[in-house]
């Protein structure tokens, strides 16, 4: 495990680069690829051993991306300190941070086209934390604000497809519990087949389902992790880990995932949403 210095922006960094935050600047980043999970890169929130969090980066993955499309790979870099910056374990939500805070700068532009053309060669490889690759890039493109002209063409297809069909798709939402635990995230799987991330925490997100026969359907929500959210003040962690499932008939166009809490275990269900 190399470490790479406090900030290893510093060592990398040329001209005009994002650099974090002062008060991120201290994180620590190593170059780890088994504790990265030999993915690009993976965060840690500040707990007794790291009090700043840390960021585990693969060498080997960043250069197997830099290679294909040169300097896409910093944009995971940033992405990590997104959740570091947010307390987010939100995969979402860290992208369009980092797609926001590169946007701000005229020299990462090159920066943001380059993975954006690595999210469209993954295509529609899917994985329930992030969507598929199309997603992604659809994600990091809207919240960079990037025009549509430096847009990859299969980018922009993608966006178009998905505009028509969002209106006669069924949706799925996360419900605002009741009492103290009234926030959530989750994996979502219908009929044992991954769905994505529910979740009403740092971002409220819908999901689109695919046709729904007539019938029982089965609705399994797996790494839920609980929190008790107020205004004003830092979310606090519950529970985390649990598991539910539910079966539900087809009912309209909108529907939603009420979830209840009873100290120990977490209940959901399938109603309809305004």
């Amino acid at each position: 495990m190399i470490l790479l210095w406090f900030l290893p922006i510093g060592v990398r960094r040329v001209h005009g680069q994002w650099v974090p935050q002062v008060e991120l600047r201290k994180v620590p980043v190593f170059e780890d690829c088994k504790m990265a999970r030999h993915g690009v890169g993976v965060s840690i929130q500040p707990n007794l051993v790291y009090p700043r969090g840390a960021i585990f980066l693969c060498p080997e993955r960043e250069r197997q991306i830099d290679e294909r499309h040169p300097g896409a790979a910093r944009f995971f870099l940033v992405h990590e300190y997104g959740h570091l910056a947010l307390h987010t374990r939100e995969e979402a939500v860290a992208d369009e941070w980092a797609a926001k805070q590169l946007a701000a700068i005229p020299s990462e532009r090159g920066t943001l086209r380059s993975v954006l053309m690595h999210f469209v060669e993954q295509g529609r490889v899917f994985d329930p934390l992030y969507g598929t690759g199309l997603d992604r890039g659809l994600r990091v493109a809207q919240a960079a604000q990037l025009p549509e002209n430096e847009w990859p063409a299969e980018l922009v297809t993608y966006a178009k497809s998905e505009a028509a069909k969002s209106a006669s798709r069924t949706t799925l939402a996360l419900k605002i519990g009741e009492g103290y635990a009234n926030a959530a995230q989750m994996i979502v799987y219908l009929d044992r087949h991954p769905l994505g991330l529910l979740s009403n925490v740092d971002e409220t997100n819908i999901l689109e389902l695919p046709s729904l026969l007539p019938g029982r359907h089965l609705l399994q929500a797996e790494q839920v992790w609980i929190y008790h959210i107020e205004a004003g003040a830092e979310k606090t962690e519950v529970a985390r880990g649990l598991r539910a499932e539910t079966e539900f008939d087809p009912m309209g166009k909108r529907l939603a995932v009420a979830f209840r809490f009873d100290g120990e275990s977490v209940a959901i269900r399938v109603v309809p949403s305004r």
